[in-house]
């Protein structure tokens, strides 16, 4: 897709100008910033002033040649200048008309503004990324809601073109912080609704074969040995046969109700070791699910994530070569979706207006000594 991000000619996305995600500084090479940068990716940036007579027509002109029209404002920013449903409609009845809000489209809090938190701390979802509902609610730094509810929306986005390529008839696709950050945590909301108990992240005490494990070297490896197969290669990777067959350990409710021993030998084992020798010798046991636990810093030299182009080397024209997150997925063996640097606030502005509108030089200038572009 070729997608267009429209901005104030004075006033930019404010995402542009955040120094610093989670108290931390985020600031890149040219005033640029991670979380543009990362939310951003292959756009194209054009200004056009919505509040300006003929920025707003030059507007609708796009409109006219687009497929899909995304917007994150609240209901009534939106209808304000003129760029809600049925607004746009008439400047292309067949378009596909997106938005993410905060809450929802409906109900008393629909007009309220929303942020990637209020979506985790409405939804109930955020005890469980803080370890349950006992401990203080913590933000994780992933912007959770953000991305769940953008997939989604994603999802409606290509329903709605095949419905509209179908029926001939405009599409609307309503989604939200909140409705996203539910559907992110399904397991854990389903299981309060169906017992009134919230789940809660597993501790060793919980359920020792699925958990991590700290090695000699500091690092964690994360197992997961609960199958019948799963065990006897957990026991022969760890160089203890002898634990398959002890009496406290041979079946699943043995392990159960044994756990407090089991844990003990576990975390004792681990530690007797560095995570490479355990992974090596992890790595001889095919039924065996495990992992090491990395860090976000260690991911860029992953071999796996390298050989599926999770990771793609580009340059940059402030930052030079660096590495970014590519879309994961392959579609008929091939790496889906394009990647590349965020756009410079209008950089792309005379490209778009002459080559889809068609407009002149001359008047793209004309349309910024106005102030409309």
């Amino acid at each position: 897709a070729e997608v267009i991000k429209v901005e104030d000619p004075k006033s930019t996305d404010p995402v542009r100008v955040i120094k610093r995600l989670y108290g931390q500084d985020c600031n890149l090479p040219g005033g640029r910033t991670v979380a543009f940068e990362a939310y951003n990716a292959c756009k194209k940036g054009v200004t056009l002033n919505l509040k300006h007579p003929e920025g707003r027509r030059r507007f609708y002109e796009l409109i006219a040649k687009s497929d899909v029209f995304l917007h994150n404002m609240r209901a009534e920013t939106a209808a304000k200048l003129k760029i809600d449903y049925d607004n746009l409609l008439e400047h292309n009845p067949k378009l596909v008309f997106a938005t993410i809000s905060g809450f929802g489209p409906e109900g008393a809090d629909s007009r309220r503004p929303g942020l990637d938190p209020v979506g985790l701390a409405r939804s109930g979802v955020m005890p469980g990324l803080s370890g349950g509902s006992k401990r203080p609610p913590i933000l994780p730094a992933m912007g959770v809601a953000d991305r769940v509810s953008g997939m989604i929306t994603g999802y409606g986005i290509l329903a709605a073109l095949l419905a509209r390529d179908r029926t001939g008839k405009p599409q609307r696709v309503d989604s939200s912080l909140l409705g996203g950050a539910m559907w992110l945590g399904q397991l854990n909301l389903q299981h309060a609704l169906f017992t009134g108990n919230e789940l809660f992240p597993t501790d060793h005490s919980q359920d020792p074969l699925l958990n991590c494990y700290q090695c000699s070297d500091n690092l964690w490896i994360f197992i997961a040995a609960t199958t019948a197969e799963g065990w006897p290669a957990l026991c022969a990777g760890l160089e203890l046969p002898a634990l398959v067959t002890d009496a406290r350990f041979d079946r699943p409710e043995g392990r159960w109700d044994n756990r407090s021993d089991l844990v003990k030998i576990l975390l004792e084992r681990f530690a007797g070791n560095t995570s490479a020798y355990w992974l090596k010798s992890f790595g001889k046991q095919p039924a065996l699910i495990f992992e090491l636990v990395k860090r976000p810093q260690d991911i860029a030299d992953d071999p796996q994530i390298l050989a599926n182009g999770y990771l793609v080397e580009l340059d940059h024209p402030e930052m030079g070569r660096k590495k970014r997150l590519a879309f994961p997925m392959h579609v008929n063996g091939k790496p889906a979706g394009r990647v590349g640097p965020a756009p410079g606030h209008g950089e792309h502005t005379d490209e778009v207006l002459t080559s889809i509108l068609e407009m002149s030089a001359a008047e793209v200038t004309a349309l910024r000594k106005e102030g409309a572009a």
